[in-house]
């Protein structure tokens, strides 16, 4: 079962605006998943068979589920790239309310972590332009300086991956390295997939935590800088259609 509720993620995690961590929260696991990646490095050792026994089908089964749709949306950024783009921008908004669902706006703290979560996507997006041209362009020569870069965006995507109501991709999506990670994927291409899926790893391990504590302990105020990141991700998307 775990096996087969990794494919799902998997699939979620490929699509932008389809939330991995949500799907986690619909199959029931993602308190388990989060309890797993935050405290397995400090964990005693029978504690540790037990997550990787937990671990490991979703895993693999993720893997299956993103080589297996990869292609599909390879295909379609191919074939179809407006109406691909147009599509995910639909799959986008319906995540927007439940990220805050119980949440209220009239509040300044809100409203404050609102602006923040989108100035930062926007100062990043335009630190990203500036050193790297026209991000949406597709990626054909690699360099030790983009691997960096995909290896930061693996690491914010990877971060994202764990929070229910926001897509990693979408992230990908915005910062234009969706359609390369895409084709990496599709072409099985070792070297940027290497730099990528280090990022990925490290954004995990570490966003776990930092997720877990702040969820904890400022919900509210997270919940509304998630919302920033994906309103600024949108407009980012909506700009370059």
């Amino acid at each position: 079962m775990n096996f087969l509720k990794g494919i799902g993620i998997g699939i979620a995690n490929v699509i932008p605006g389809v939330s991995g961590g949500t799907m986690a929260v619909l199959f029931g696991i993602y308190d388990k998943l989060v309890e797993c990646i935050a405290n397995f490095l400090q964990a005693p050792k029978e504690k540790k068979i037990e997550y990787i026994k937990f671990l490991l089908p979703l895993v693999i089964g993720c893997g299956v589920g993103i080589l297996f749709f990869a292609n599909i949306i390879g295909y379609l950024y191919e074939n179809y790239p407006i109406y691909t783009k147009g599509a995910f921008i639909i799959l986008v908004l319906p995540s927007i309310p439940v990220i805050i669902k119980g949440e209220s706006f009239a509040n300044v703290k809100n409203i404050l972590a609102f602006a923040f979560g989108l100035m930062f996507v926007i100062g990043f997006f335009m630190i990203t332009h500036k050193f790297s041209g026209n991000s949406f362009e597709r990626q054909e020569i690699f360099t030790t300086a983009y691997g960096l870069k995909l290896c930061l965006c693996g690491a914010l995507a990877g971060g994202a991956m764990i929070i229910p109501g926001i897509s990693g991709s979408l992230l990908l999506l915005a910062l234009g390295e969706h359609e390369n990670v895409i084709n990496y994927i599709g072409r099985v291409d070792i070297i940027p997939l290497a730099y990528f899926t280090v990022g990925v790893g490290l954004g995990i391990l570490i966003f776990t935590k930092i997720i877990n504590y702040f969820l904890v302990n400022y919900r509210s105020k997270t919940l509304f800088v998630i919302l920033g990141i994906v309103v600024a991700s949108l407009v980012e998307l909506l700009i370059n259609i």
